[in-house]
């Protein structure tokens, strides 16, 4: 019986040692350490959003992270060992720095920060931006423009598109830039009119040799290959 009630004895112990050692391994892996704390101000009441960094001196590794709507922060993952410097920065409050800071393997190292009151003047920012700007209607990418005029001169043995899409140098066929006819998306007036059942050469009317609008009411193709343009897409050849 003592001996039975010894053992118990012992287990009981090994699982108030376990029990008490899990809340101090929250927020961190086996292999890495970790720091949490709350950052406060001179009140003491939470302050969110103030940026904690720490850096580990001896590499040069930083870690970051941002205080929640409860003042606490955490930086899971981090190196074992140090020592690490830990600032804190908050707009309107004093920079905090604390040194010398040492993470052991697995736990949690749990910080405070007392943040300081400090006038801040804002500056002005203006921003400026130049004439030659990037993006510009003048520039829209690779692109042909066949218009009305010129649909009307050019000859035609079948009335459909690709008599007239030849011009384009990336083309052979329905086949634009080397890709498959059926990535092209063709498109009357903004609306798709591609081939979805993807049989043929990919254009409308493929199976049938027919044209499926009449040359006569088109007023201007455009071929773009590689426009600068983010509202067209949905293609790998040609649009």
């Amino acid at each position: 019986m003592r001996r039975a009630g010894r053992i118990l004895g012992y287990l009981a112990l090994a699982l108030g040692l376990t029990v008490g050692t899990s809340s101090s391994a929250t927020a961190q892996g086996i292999t890495t350490s970790a720091i949490g704390g709350v950052v406060r101000d001179n009140a003491g009441a939470p302050l969110a959003g103030a940026r904690v960094t720490a850096t580990h001196l001896p590499s040069g590794t930083t870690y970051v992270a941002t205080s929640r709507a409860d003042g606490r922060v955490t930086i899971p993952g981090m190196r074992v060992g140090g020592p690490y410097r830990v600032t804190v920065v908050a707009i309107g409050f004093q920079p905090m720095t604390q040194d010398d800071i040492y993470l052991s393997l697995g736990v949690l190292n749990d910080m405070s920060f007392a943040m300081r009151q400090q006038a801040v003047a804002l500056q002005e920012v203006v921003v400026t931006a130049e004439g030659e700007s990037v993006f510009s209607s003048e520039r829209t990418g690779a692109a042909t423009a066949i218009r009305q005029a010129e649909i009307q001169v050019l000859p035609t043995t079948t009335g459909r598109i690709t008599d007239f899409t030849r011009l384009v140098p990336q083309v052979r066929g329905t086949s634009f830039a080397g890709a498959d006819g059926r990535l092209n998306n063709i498109t009357v007036d903004g609306a798709p009119f591609n081939n979805s059942f993807g049989l043929g050469d990919g254009q409308p009317g493929g199976r049938t040799t027919v044209a499926p609008i009449a040359m006569d009411a088109i007023e201007q193709i455009q071929i773009n290959i590689a426009p600068y343009d983010v509202r067209q897409g949905n293609f790998v050849g040609a649009g």
